[in-house]
């Protein structure tokens, strides 16, 4: 019968390596614990943590004569409210003459939208024209800074 001999040293320090190995492979991180324990004092003033709501804004994001010449697109949004309801009024002006296109707003994940609209260009003269988006909230309107359009 033979005898195995016994281990080494070198074969020992194989084994430890490979146990910690294991072990490492098998424990969480410490950051996948879990949150730490939140703070049972407050060092702030009452008020201090809520946050400053932002204020309310209609921002036009693009007002051009598309690239086919055959209309003039606008679109925009409101942002400080998630609204699912309501009305945005694109606004035309030049020389006197204004008009204004509506749209229904839409909620977006931390605006309201005012999507975009298309206006035949037969609908404007020729010339710079001014742009605006607007919105109102709660009684309060609100509208963004015009932007200009030159129509060919």
């Amino acid at each position: 019968m033979s005898r195995s001999a016994p281990p080494t040293a070198f074969a020992f320090a194989v084994l430890l390596a490979a146990a910690a190995l294991l072990t490492a492979c098998t424990s969480a991180p410490p950051e996948a614990t879990g949150p730490a324990a939140p703070s049972a004092t407050k060092t702030s003033s009452p008020g201090a943590d809520e946050a400053t709501p932002a204020p309310i804004e209609a921002v036009l994001v693009v007002a051009s004569v598309d690239v086919d010449g055959r209309n003039v697109t606008a679109s925009g949004y409101v942002q400080g409210t998630v609204q699912d309801s309501g009305t945005c009024e694109f606004t035309f002006s030049a020389n006197g003459s204004e008009f204004t296109v509506e749209h229904d707003a839409s909620a977006d994940r931390m605006t309201t939208s005012c999507g975009s609209v298309q206006v035949p260009i037969e609908k404007f003269q020729r010339g710079p024209w001014k742009v605006t988006v607007g919105m109102t909230i709660d009684g309060t309107p609100h509208t963004s800074e015009a932007t200009t359009v030159e129509v060919p």
